[in-house]
């Protein structure tokens, strides 16, 4: 992933004491920027942590030991809910939604006629192993009108497609930095609606580090401060652009690259594809794991192969990031390229 240089540069700015003045100025600052691409008025806490930290201070905080809960699983990040879920002790009703289209508006009414007792339910908006982008509107809504809570992962969908947490009725958002918005991994980002406040006061599942009331005043750990400096940045860079040029930029690139995939004759994997990451499936017979290799080797990309079920049958195309017009003309060539020499080596 490319980084504007304005966003890495910010990484250098001189450090300052985390319990002063100018980091009450800097995290109220950030909450500011980070709520357009959330879509709520509420609470932003930043953690120094990976978006797996964020999912596991989500459930702490929305859950006590002996809760059930529903997990609607769509691929392998939506797994991890469930992982993180029973680790706590929680009864969890992992429900398997197909992994082309990620969970449905049905899937999760049926999942919470099933089980009545959860009060709260887990899913992955934009799951990275397979590329899709859950049409999230409908089903924040028919949470809430059963008087339940959704918990989002949005790790790869934050800053990425445009988000409408309060319209969509959604209670929780949990991401990442090291996606859309474009600076290192290690800052675990969570947006927190009234309801969710309110329902963590009673949930008593064992917590420390991960406890959001803490979150509230001044910090109260060491935080990753130079990678807030950056999120400044590039909270900053998303302003000047203006979110719908910003997303519709996204967009762009993601349709760039599903034309590639058409192009060399792959198939894209998602039914409902999101604008961060492509999950391609080649044609039968491809060596993934060696075109992989070529592609690094010659032209110094890199892409991911398959996670989970799909770990031998797909590999990931990801465009969460900054993608300038050279960076994808070159992408295209290469990509296209590599497919050629590769084609033709297993031809000959």
């Amino acid at each position: 992933m490319q980084v504007p240089d304005e966003i890495r540069a910010a990484g250098d700015r001189p450090m300052f004491n985390h319990r002063s003045a100018q980091m009450e100025q800097l995290l109220a600052k950030l909450q500011a920027d980070c709520r357009p691409l959330f879509g709520t008025a509420g609470d932003v806490i930043f953690l120094a942590a990976s978006g797996t930290g964020a999912m596991e201070s989500a459930i702490v905080n929305m859950t006590s030991p002996g809760d059930e809960v529903i997990v609607m699983a769509g691929g392998t990040f939506a797994e991890r809910w469930t992982e993180i879920a029973a680790s706590y002790g929680l009864h969890v009703h992992n429900v398997d939604a197909d992994w082309q289209y990620g969970a449905t508006l049905d899937e999760v009414a049926r999942a919470m006629s099933n089980h009545p007792n959860a009060q709260v339910v887990f899913l992955t908006w934009s799951e990275s192993s397979t590329g899709v982008l859950i049409e999230l509107d409908e089903i924040g809504k028919l949470v809430r009108s059963q008087n339940k809570f959704l918990v989002v992962d949005a790790v790869s969908g934050l800053a990425v497609s445009p988000l409408e947490m309060e319209r969509w009725e959604i209670d929780v958002v949990i991401s990442g930095s090291q996606k859309g918005l474009m600076i290192p991994a290690g800052l675990g980002l969570v947006a927190i609606g009234t309801r969710a406040w309110e329902r963590t006061r009673d949930a008593r599942s064992a917590r420390y580090y991960w406890d959001w009331k803490k979150y509230q005043g001044p910090l109260p750990f060491t935080p990753a401060l130079t990678l807030l400096f950056q999120l400044e940045a590039a909270l900053e860079y998303v302003k000047t652009q203006g979110l719908p040029d910003f997303f519709r930029r996204k967009a762009d690139v993601a349709g760039s690259i599903r034309d590639l995939v058409k192009q060399s004759r792959f198939e894209i994997y998602a039914r409902r594809p999101g604008n961060g990451i492509t999950a391609v499936v080649p044609n039968p017979g491809f060596d993934i794991a060696a075109f992989i290799r070529r592609l690094e080797r010659d032209f110094g990309i890199q892409i991911a192969g398959g996670l989970g079920r799909l770990k031998d049958s797909t590999f990931r195309i990801g465009h969460v990031g900054f993608v300038g017009d050279e960076e994808l003309d070159y992408f295209i060539q290469s990509f296209s390229a590599a497919l050629g020499k590769f084609k033709n080596i297993n031809n000959g």
